[in-house]
């Protein structure tokens, strides 16, 4: 995809038949990460979406989560989270892909129903983007809480800290910054 024209990007949801795939692109170990995103779409509680460039729809160019139950961390406001959004390969990031994908979801979202969308970000570049991009700091800090499993197969359990985020999709101010 690089050097190549810009990405007409596409999301659809996951497949089980997607999976192998998936693995193969962007691989998450013995995290599984892409099986247990699937498994939480399949449950009914979130969509993973894969982004693909419109002429080449074969090829994965990035993948997020949108939990339509919100942040796991009850300390944040309730809206659905965008959760592990990424452009694969490095080499296509600073594309505009991640920003196609984002405005992408929030027409899923503001499609769905949903007046709020939220994510958290633990870095102070992409949390400039999302700012520029119409997200609103919250001025929530929680810790994003996950697991992975390394090749030994030991269980690390990590706590990062996090700021929250929310883009009105209506136009008005996220319901927790009002007064």
């Amino acid at each position: 995809m690089s050097g190549m024209q810009p990405c007409d990007v596409v999301l659809r949801p996951c497949t089980a038949a997607d999976l192998p795939a998936l693995e193969d692109w962007a691989p998450t170990g013995n995290s599984r990460t892409h099986a247990m995103r699937f498994s939480h779409q399949e449950a009914g509680d979130s969509t993973y979406y894969l982004a693909t460039c419109r002429q080449d729809p074969d090829t994965f160019v990035g993948s997020c989560e949108i939990r339509w139950t919100g942040c796991a961390a009850s300390e944040v406001p309730r809206c659905p989270e965008v959760n592990g959004l990424q452009v694969w390969p490095e080499v296509l990031r600073s594309q505009g892909i991640g920003t196609r994908m984002l405005g992408l979801l929030e027409e899923e979202a503001r499609a769905r129903g949903h007046h709020e969308l939220g994510l958290g970000v633990d870095d102070s570049g992409p949390k400039r983007l999302y700012l520029r991009l119409g997200y609103v700091d919250t001025g929530h800090d929680y810790l994003d809480r996950y697991t992975w499993i390394d090749d030994a197969h030991q269980v690390h359990h990590v706590a990062d800290p996090a700021r929250w985020l929310m883009k009105p999709l209506d136009g008005e101010s996220p319901e927790s910054t009002r007064s």
